[in-house]
């Protein structure tokens, strides 16, 4: 297969010939220039580092009144040189000294038909909106250069993202190494009640996992040359997990015998009497009622900045040319943890109802990665209830029944999901796609302007835990 790769016209005279003096470190293709696509390559370490991992715990059993038995525990872990996967033919990021963008200052690829930091590259230079130039001399150049790939410009495009990486002609790099690290933390605690026909137990964890890489091909990763920088909770990281089970062997007989002796006048001339026959024994006896109560912390999500579709922030904005997962996040509203909700979330043209809060995140600062970083949201808490009710009949010699009804998320409470951490990519719920309104923000809905939230996927549930699912069984053994 051959791809056609966009016309560069840096070096390009007025009158269509090669001008020596702009092609200085400028990256060039010909007008019409075919070639392969570019090879994708996997890059193996030459020196073993062998991966290990240290644990450590300490705990203490006490018995406690009514016949309770508790444990409390810390445990600790820590994985070290794990391995991860890094795309290593990828661009510089710009140093902050550098970068053209001041903080709060978004890049605006094309805004209108005649405006944008993208549209105005005349093939040598960027005239940014806020009326910096950015030249080939500039650090910042080539980043800026990636960052505007692929947006229409008034003026000649940018060469292609191809041309401006490290080794050019070649793709994705795939670079697998023993440079990761994790870490976990947690108060464990255990509580188990056993007497009579009551079997109780609970469990407690409140614990944190933080690492660069939760496992080899990470999808969060975004800059190759600051696998550090990637450090933040686990994809598996729950903050809080408490279980509770219990089983309970119902005293139906007993009921019953109390019942009827309590409605007895208790006079003399009663007469004791076999109250219930074998076979009433065997209907009465032997229910068994159990269930599980967990209650669970969301796991957390990253935030991706997939580009305005206003005219406000690309995708690739750092504009390093990564390839793999996503290119950047946003920034983060300071203080805006305290702003509020906003109602026009809730609509009929978006699925489900906004979870969590959009206006908190403003479109990133330009040739930065943005500041919300990996794992920045959680998903919603689960709190679910399954039961079971079980009865052993015996029928005859050497012929037993079991009697089973469950019953899943007993009350039917609606647990939703923003990100499945089991199918990651396939679900746009977590990518801000619009930003517009005051300060560029995502949580925003301006009469007769740019609407974020009417119809939008952003924040609201992509599906729910499973609704309350109740089954019968009938098991017979001979």
């Amino acid at each position: 297969m051959t791809q056609r790769f966009p016309v560069s016209y840096p070096c390009i005279g007025n009158a269509g010939g090669l001008n020596s003096a702009n092609c200085q470190g400028v990256p060039f293709l010909n007008q019409g220039f075919v070639g392969a696509y570019p090879l994708n390559l996997t890059a193996i370490p030459t020196k073993s580092v062998w991966p290990y991992a240290q644990q450590w715990s300490f705990s203490i059993q006490r018995e406690l009144p009514r016949d309770f038995v508790a444990s409390f525990a810390y445990v600790g872990s820590k994985g070290t040189n794990l391995t991860l996967q890094r795309q290593i033919n990828q661009l510089t990021p710009v140093n902050p000294a550098n970068n053209p963008f001041a903080p709060g200052e978004p890049i605006t690829p094309v805004l209108n038909a005649n405006s944008g930091d993208c549209s105005r590259f005349n093939g040598q230079y960027f005239q940014l909106l806020n009326g910096t130039y950015v030249t080939p001399q500039n650090p910042a150049f080539r980043n800026l250069e990636a960052a505007c790939a692929g947006v229409t410009t008034n003026g000649p495009p940018v060469p292609d993202q191809g041309t401006l990486r490290p080794y050019p002609g070649l793709g994705t790099i795939y670079s697998l190494e023993n440079g990761a690290d994790s870490n976990y933390h947690g108060f464990q605690t255990t509580m188990r009640h056993s007497k009579g026909p009551l079997t109780f137990g609970a469990s407690y964890a409140f614990s944190h996992a933080l690492d660069n890489f939760s496992d080899r091909s990470d999808t969060t990763f975004v800059n190759a040359l600051g696998p550090r920088t990637n450090k933040a909770s686990s994809n598996f990281d729950q903050r809080h997990l408490f279980n509770a089970n219990y089983t309970y062997q119902l005293p139906i007989l007993r009921w019953a015998e109390g019942a009827r002796h309590w409605n007895r006048d208790g006079s003399s001339d009663d007469k004791p009497e076999q109250f219930a026959s074998e076979f009433a024994k065997n209907i009465l006896n032997g229910w068994q009622i159990s269930g599980i109560m967990t209650f669970t912390s969301g796991t957390p999500f990253s935030v991706v900045n997939g580009g305005g579709n206003t005219g406000i922030a690309v995708a690739d904005n750092a504009g390093v040319v990564n390839g793999v997962g996503p290119a950047s996040f946003p920034d983060v509203l300071k203080g805006g943890a305290g702003l509020q909700k906003p109602a026009d979330g809730n609509n009929s043209q978006s699925f489900g109802p906004l979870l969590l809060n959009p206006s908190i995140f403003v479109a990133p600062r330009g040739l930065t990665f943005g500041n919300a970083g990996r794992n920045y949201l959680n998903n919603p808490g689960r709190l679910n209830f399954d039961m079971t009710l079980l009865k052993h009949f015996k029928l005859r010699e050497g012929i037993n029944a079991e009697f089973r009804a469950e019953a899943f998320n007993v009350f039917n409470h609606t647990q939703f999901r923003i990100y499945d951490p089991d199918n990651p990519g396939t679900t746009g719920n977590n990518i801000i796609s619009c930003y517009a309104g005051p300060l560029n923000s995502a949580g925003f809905q301006a009469k007769g302007g740019a609407d974020c939230l009417t119809g939008a996927s952003f924040l609201h549930p992509i599906n729910a835990h499973r609704p309350r699912t109740m089954q019968v069984g009938l098991k017979i053994s001979f």
